[in-house]
Parts: structure tokens; sequence; C-alpha cells
């Protein structure tokens, strides 16, 4: 896998090298003992789950399994939301980027799909808690990775509508517009469209709790293979 234009006896002996290589860097933690987290059982090497190992694909594969395990998003403690954005905000984009394996391609789309699918949990659950903006700085923070997930891009139209910026909404979509006409040559889906005439055509803050529903939208099926 990590070495494949190498023979396989070459190719054990640069993973028998990386592997001293990171027991010794686990060996140099005071928390670690002798490295020994990291074991050779016959083939299979185990990286052992320890607390001095903070691991930023490990923490959100966690904070996925707690959300999914949760029948509503309205289970979610305030402390686990607070958790659970954290490790939203490690996220800087594509796991081992710049390398193209397959297997490497498979696990980046399965964590950033991960990643994507916990932030519009999250971002809708402070927004039907008034906390705007919080939700606004999530949605943003996502759509750094992913500037056309029109839910995403919904959720934030809305979020800015309701937190009284309804000339920062209209601007936003104005602008990603034209970036989705440009770069893919498509048009926003009709509930998009229809979201931001709607938020054109408010008068005041009672007239936009309509807008809210939409956040609610239909019960979600939260299960999914992590």
């Amino acid at each position: 896998m990590f070495w494949p234009a190498l023979d396989p006896e070459k190719g054990r002996r640069a993973m028998n090298s990386a592997v001293w290589r990171l027991r010794k860097l686990l060996a140099a933690s005071p928390q670690c003992s002798d490295g020994q987290s990291l074991r050779t059982v016959g083939p299979e090497i185990i990286l052992e789950r320890t607390p001095s190992l903070d691991i930023d694909t490990w923490a959100l594969l966690n904070a996925a399994h707690t959300t999914f395990a949760s029948s509503s998003e309205t289970q979610l403690s305030s402390a686990g939301i607070k958790e659970i954005i954290m490790v939203l905000y490690r996220y800087e984009g594509p796991f081992l980027d710049g390398e193209d394996a397959d297997w490497i391609l498979e696990e980046r789309e399965r964590l950033h799909s991960l990643f994507i699918q916990l932030a519009i949990i999250v971002v809708r659950h402070l927004a039907l808690r008034c906390c705007y903006f919080d939700a606004i700085r999530l949605a943003r923070h996502a759509l750094r990775f992913d500037p056309f997930r029109e839910e995403l891009v919904r959720h934030l139209l809305i979020l800015l509508a309701l937190d009284g910026r309804r000339i920062d909404a209209i601007r936003y979509y104005e602008q990603w517009l034209g970036m989705i006409r440009q770069e893919l040559d498509i048009s926003p889906l009709p509930t998009t469209r229809a979201i931001i005439q709607e938020i054109k055509d408010l008068h005041n803050a009672e007239s936009g709790q309509h807008l809210r529903a939409r956040l609610v939208g239909r019960a979600e099926d939260q299960r999914f293979f992590i």
C-alpha cells in the first residue's frame, strides 16, 4: 500500500524502518511507555488507542459515532456539541492531500463526507437555538473545503438573514452564483433560488421566522457507515 513500486521484500524493509522511527517518536512522549502503543504482531502492525495519542482522524470518527448514534439532534448535549465543534475546526482539508493511491482517495472521500455531514448537523443545531454567530462561523468554515455544497449554502443564507444581515446574504449568494456559473456552468437548485427570493422579500424579523422553519426540514436519516 505505502510502497507499491517496491517488491514485497524491499517494501517490508521500508515498513520496518518506518515503524521503528514511529516507535522511537512515540517513546519520546512521557505519556507513552517506550512506544509500546505501536506493536508488531506477526504480519500485523497495531497502533493502540491511548489517552496520550490525539489523532485528527480518530477524533472525527468518534464525533461522527456520537452524533449519528443519537436518534435526533435534540439528544446532543451542549458539552457534546462543543466537543464536536472543536473537532470540526481541526479539519484542515483533504486527507493526505497530494497523494493519489486508491486507498488514500477512498479514505479522503469518506472523511470529507463525515466532516460535511457533521458540519451540517451542528450548524442546524446551533441555528435552531438561535446561536447565529457560531452557526455562521462554522458554516463558513465548512464551505471553505466544499464551496459547492448547496445545502450548506442554503443554511448560511438563512442564518445571515435571521441574524439581521439580509444584505450580506444577498451579496454572498450573488458571489456564489457567479462562482458556480463560471466554474461549473450550472444554476442553483430551485430550492436555493426560492430561499434567496424569500430573503429579498423580507420586511421584518417576524416575517423571517418561516425561514427558520426551513432549517428543521424533514427528519433526516442519520444511519451512516463509518
